[in-house]
């Protein structure tokens, strides 16, 4: 990035020397300490960093004639190019912002030419100075872009970058997977097919296009979708640069599969009894009301079935607390399988279960509670070997989804309900009890 400005003061260097005859011509760029912090010649020797500081040359005013080198101390580095020590020596400053002390240093181990040829020297600072000020612009944008390149590889994310004017645009290595493209700069132009055809092979493409078209002509929009694709789903962030269209706009597409799938997850749990897998109370109550209300507009029937373990107990004390876990989690299984999709069905506490059974035909109501029964009773539970007859008692109760009772209705089915379980287990256990 910086070759041409450091050609054309190599370029400049061998012009001054071969005008002046002298051995060794530098460009010399120095912070304010004195310090070299690049430099170039004719001949093109290689040079290690040196400091001027102390040389007495930055402190003399210079007019353009060259003066005895013997007055200065010059460093070892600049010695060793030159092969010996000078007899005279020049200096044209050449000083720029940043760089107070630069210039071109001329050096003769014989006698310098005529004043008339030196004196031509100085016109050359102007121009000294404008490419070693280009070369450091060119230098600092380098690294600057160098640093950019480094932080947009090291982000977990596909990054596309377009720049202000809409022509360039950069895109890292993440981007460059997703969009089948080489990581890098690109003509703006060349990315929006690319970038179209991954936004139609999303799943929910129509939606996005739709979302994306409502902001046509607007170049400060800024919008977050999930772009999904099967079992992948990315999240992509676009945004004007510093808020501004004018300055280009950013998109980032981050992967967001994994946070999902863990907030999912989250979700289940919060919602699930750990032990059987079932929907807990919690959930069973919110997932009810709901229910309940999509009922009421039709005024269709709902059902409340409760689901007790006869004689657990008794299990926990004879066989320990791990096979009635087991017998538990057999029990809330089988009970699931006896009943119909639309049904919701969770455990309640300790070895009770609940069911609310939708839109049922009210005289279904007293079979669906039979099938429940017999599906626990019908088979003794094997356990680790083990064989254990198992039954419950279930108690049921109807209703009618009314407008404006879900705050009630739930409530009262669920008494009704568990009074009715209360007769069944009165009753000698292993039976169905309807409420009146």
């Amino acid at each position: 990035m910086n070759a041409p400005s450091s050609e054309a003061l190599a370029a400049l260097c061998s012009f001054a020397r071969l005008a002046t005859h002298a051995e060794l011509a530098l460009a010399v760029e120095l912070d304010a300490q004195g310090r070299s912090t690049w430099s170039t010649g004719s001949p093109a020797l290689p040079l290690s960093g040196f400091n001027l500081a102390r040389s007495g040359i930055l402190e003399r005013a210079w007019h353009g004639e060259p003066v005895d080198a013997a007055g200065f101390r010059l460093p070892t580095a600049v010695l060793h190019a030159l092969q010996g020590a000078p007899t005279q020596l020049l200096y044209v400053p050449a000083p720029s912002v940043g760089s107070p002390h630069s210039g071109l240093l001329l050096l003769w181990k014989h006698h310098a030419p005529a004043e008339g040829i030196t004196a031509q020297l100085p016109l050359l600072s102007s121009s000294v100075a404008g490419l070693l000020s280009a070369r450091r612009e060119a230098t600092r944008q380098l690294i600057a872009h160098n640093q950019f390149i480094d932080l947009v590889e090291s982000v977990p994310a596909g990054i596309v970058l377009i720049d202000g004017d809409g022509v360039g645009a950069v895109i890292n290595e993440h981007a460059a997977a997703l969009l089948g493209c080489a990581p890098g700069n690109h003509r703006a132009a060349d990315l929006a097919g690319p970038m179209r055809a991954l936004r139609l092979r999303s799943d929910n493409h129509a939606e996005l296009e739709q979302a994306y078209a409502a902001q046509m002509g607007n170049v400060n929009f800024a919008a977050t979708l999930n772009w999904t694709f099967g079992e992948r789903t990315f999240e992509v962030d676009t945004h004007p640069v510093r808020g501004n269209g004018e300055h280009g706009r950013i998109w980032l597409f981050t992967d967001v599969t994994a946070d999902l799938l863990m907030a999912a997850e989250l979700r289940r749990l919060a919602s699930s009894d750990p032990l059987t897998g079932v929907p807990n109370r919690r959930h069973f109550e919110e997932r009810s009301a709901q229910i309940i209300a999509a009922r009421e507009a039709s005024g269709h029937s709902v059902a409340v079935l409760m689901v007790d373990v006869d004689h657990f107990k008794a299990i926990n004390d004879t066989h320990g607390h791990p096979v009635g876990d087991e017998v538990l989690k057999i029990v809330a299984r089988r009970c699931r399988d006896a009943l119909r999709d639309r049904d919701l069905f969770a455990r309640f506490g300790g070895e009770e279960f609940i069911a609310l059974l939708s839109a049922p035909v009210i005289d279904e109501v007293p079979a669906a509670a039979e099938r429940l029964r017999h599906a626990i009773a019908a088979e003794p539970i094997t356990v680790g070997g083990t064989r254990i007859a198992v039954s419950v008692s279930v108690g049921g109760a109807v209703g009618e989804a009314l407008p404006g009772c879900d705050a009630t209705l739930l409530e009262g089915l669920v008494a009704r309900a568990d009074e009715a379980l209360y007769q069944a287990k009165t009753a000698g256990r292993n039976r169905v009890s309807m409420a009146a």
